[in-house]
């Protein structure tokens, strides 16, 4: 019996060693409470605390002793959704797959010191959650640790509680190689939750033989990745089209620079479907007069891809046989080409279409002829050779929709405008009911899937809903947008938008760093914001659109009335997309003068910007003789009741667009008011996983695991004492 009960308390005291138990979360950088002490005192203090705790988990880690596991057998069953390079060459590879509540990674790099993984909203490592692996050299162990970075120091510290579970790793003569896990949220505050939003994904690799001793690390980076994307490319042969520019030189005197091309469809003997397509960068620096094969960014910075409304099919073959032309200068029959079918910008790559959608291809789906727009942005002004464009790719086997793409957000104009020196600023662009009433079915139609749209100083898109004046889930948001990373969104389970409902595609932007108001148009250095919206069945509509009215947007910096024109005029200009051919005569001296400057022959189509340039205000008499660029710059735009007024304001009123596939009005141009709904309430605490924010255990991926080992132990031992 002593012997029994001897057995019996080892294994009580064994289990009690090997389960693991709850931890009191300690926040990043929390404080106790001592109003006598300095808080940077106060923080030091917690640093040296956080780095003891650091080499005492570190310690703790190179003494056990894990089991090595065959990573080759492990792959084997399990398929990589999703692979990415994280550097420029290739020498760190991340891999993922996951599951509805977790995600398991592969990192490949090019050292045999330590690698290290981090996610935050930010481009570095303070605040962000990090994990930090390495194979040990001497006994080929592979091991991981869960850190996070300090908010005020750049600095690693292990955290409290590790959530992330190792798979397995294993290092060769140059490359390091290891697999792990994670739930998505981890109900621990110094994780990062990985949800639908663009994650910053940091990377880091030690020298040789820095295991877990946590140094500087010798490379370092970031890239703007989205995990939770579905797998969409149908695994059936699909035939390709190359729709690409033909050997474009890049002036190195255009900062800005649109080219368009027109080509006609593939000679198909009967009704073919597109699902999907894929980015063609190929652009080559011009040194001493060649173009060299240089791995340097490419200034392609968008593209767009149209179908167009063709008449006179001689003239559209000629144009199909040429070089193409600058986007300013393009002839007038190519603004029926108004109805996107593959939108491509930075960081995508590129997108496939839900297996029941496909868009009609060719002359016997009803187009013949297509446009593709690009859009370089070549800011560092280097002369550069491009063929760049889009891969379509296209199958004979026809899905139950016929598919389609419109934009809808802000038309593109200088009247778009986002003050300097703004944390948050916003803008909004109104797809009204009256457009789609004109030229959508009565059942309505289906979307599924966004490409949100903006330029860099853009932090937060969303596409709202409205419906019977109260606000809807949002069809698709970015609430950490990165104008590098621009990929299509999947809308889950698709959206049924009906007549009579409303679109509103709103963009938030961070201008800090900004001196002077920035402006729309499609310079890198002015600002969009657009959605291009894929849906089903396919109907008229092009694009629908609304900007801030021209007399109400002058109003709003109390303007009155301009030398040489009349507001009349002003407005004419801006409706024609700033056409010199709408101006009045006498004022052609004027724009040719703004024009002139090496900063607008730079940006070349600048959609009105330098028609800004040129307007001399007349009344009121205290903005009198200064342009209007001048009299903005040089508003008081720290005073947030003379932004928050402006902000205001341009909400207040749109002046909406809705064109057709034919290039016709689908209605005529109005003037609205902001729509009147019940906003959706913030919904960010409701969709939050509830969480006590304790350790939140994976399963063990490992046989023998310590929990299981201590219950057969219990067990074993009272089945024995029972027996007695």
């Amino acid at each position: 019996m002593r012997l029994l009960s001897v057995l019996l308390l080892s294994a009580v005291l064994y289990c009690d060693a090997k389960l693991p138990r709850d931890k009191i979360h300690i926040q990043p950088n929390e404080l106790p409470p001592n109003p006598t002490q300095h808080a940077a005192a106060m923080r030091l203090i917690q640093t040296e605390k956080k780095n003891e705790r650091t080499s005492e988990i570190v310690n703790q880690y190179k003494r056990s002793k894990r089991e090595v596991f065959d990573s080759k057998s492990y792959e084997a069953s399990l398929i990589w959704a999703h692979s990415e390079r994280l550097d420029e060459k290739g020498d760190v590879v991340l891999r993922w797959v996951n599951t509805d509540s977790s995600i398991t990674f592969r990192m490949e790099a090019r050292t045999r010191g330590y690698v290290g993984l981090g996610f935050n909203t930010a481009r570095n490592m303070r605040g962000a959650d990090l994990l930090v692996a390495w194979v040990d050299d001497r006994h080929n162990n592979a091991q991981i640790l869960d850190c996070h970075g300090l908010t005020f120091e750049d600095r690693t510290v292990a955290d409290e509680v590790q959530n992330y579970e190792l798979i397995s790793g294993y290092q060769n003569e140059t490359h390091t190689t290891v697999e792990f896990r994670r739930l998505l949220d981890t109900c621990d505050r110094q994780d990062f939750v990985i949800g639908e939003d663009t994650t910053q994904v940091l990377w880091a690799l030690g020298p040789p033989g820095s295991d877990g001793e946590l140094p500087r690390h010798v490379h370092s980076g970031s890239r703007p990745l989205r995990f939770l994307q579905p797998l969409s490319k149908p695994d059936i042969p699909l035939q390709t089209w190359d729709v690409r520019i033909n050997k474009l030189k890049i002036p190195h005197v255009m900062a800005t620079l649109f080219w368009c091309k027109v080509f006609k469809a593939p000679d198909l003997p009967k009704k073919h479907h597109i699902v999907g397509y894929q980015p063609l960068i190929d652009s080559k620096p011009i040194r001493d007069g060649l173009a060299v094969a240089e791995n340097t960014p490419s200034p392609v910075h968008h593209m767009v891809l149209y179908e167009c409304a063709e008449d006179d099919k001689r003239q559209w073959n000629e144009w199909a046989e040429g070089d193409g032309f600058y986007g300013p200068n393009r002839p007038a029959e190519l603004a029926t080409c108004v109805t996107p079918i593959a939108a491509w910008a930075i960081g995508s790559k590129g997108e496939f279409l839900p297996e029941n959608v496909g868009i009609p291809l060719g002359e016997r789906g009803g187009v013949s002829y297509y446009m593709l727009e690009v859009h370089y942005d070549n800011q560092e002004l280097h002369d550069v050779l491009d063929s760049s464009g889009i891969r379509v790719f296209y199958t004979p086997a026809l899905r139950k929709h016929d598919g389609a793409l419109f934009g809808t957000g802000i038309g593109i104009s200088a009247l778009h405008i986002i003050p300097p020196k703004q944390k948050a600023y916003r803008t909004v662009g109104i797809c009204y009911p009256e457009c789609t009433n004109s030229t959508m079915p009565d059942k309505g139609i289906n979307i599924v899937s966004v490409l949100l749209h903006a330029h860099g100083t853009a932090r937060k898109i969303s596409l709202k809903h409205i419906r019977d004046n109260v606000e809807l889930p949002r069809i698709s948001e970015e609430n950490a947008y990165d104008a590098r990373y621009q990929q299509s969104r999947i809308v889950p389970g698709g959206r049924k938008f009906y007549k009579n409902d409303v679109l509103i595609t709103e963009c938030t932007y961070d201008s800090t760093s900004r001196d002077k108001p920035i402006l729309g148009g499609y310079s890198a250095s002015q600002e969009m914001c657009l959605s291009f919206v894929l849906y089903y069945p396919r109907t008229a509509l092009a694009g629908c659109y609304s900007m801030s009215p021209v007399l109400e947007f002058f109003d709003t910096f109390g303007v009155k009335e301009f030398y040489g024109l009349v507001m009349m005029d002003v407005e004419n200009i801006f409706l024609s997309s700033s056409n010199k051919d709408a101006l009045p005569p006498e004022f052609e001296a004027h724009l040719k003068m703004a024009a002139s400057s090496d900063e607008t022959a730079k940006q070349g189509d600048d959609q009105g910007v330098g028609l800004m340039k040129s307007l001399v205000i007349k009344e009121p008499a205290e903005f009198r003789n200064k342009t209007f660029i001048a009299h903005i710059n040089e508003m008081a735009w720290a005073e947030p009741l003379l932004t928050e007024q402006v902000e205001r304001r341009l909400y207040d009123w749109h002046m909406s667009f809705c064109k057709r596939r034919d290039d016709t009005w689908g209605t005529p141009i109005q003037i609205h008011n902001y729509p009147n709904y019940t906003e959706l309430p913030s919904n960010e605490a409701s969709e939050r996983v509830v969480c006590h924010y304790k350790s939140v255990r994976l399963p063990s991926m490992t046989t023998g695991a310590a929990s299981h080992t201590c219950i057969s132990w219990v067990v074993l031992a009272i089945c024995i004492l029972l027996l007695r």
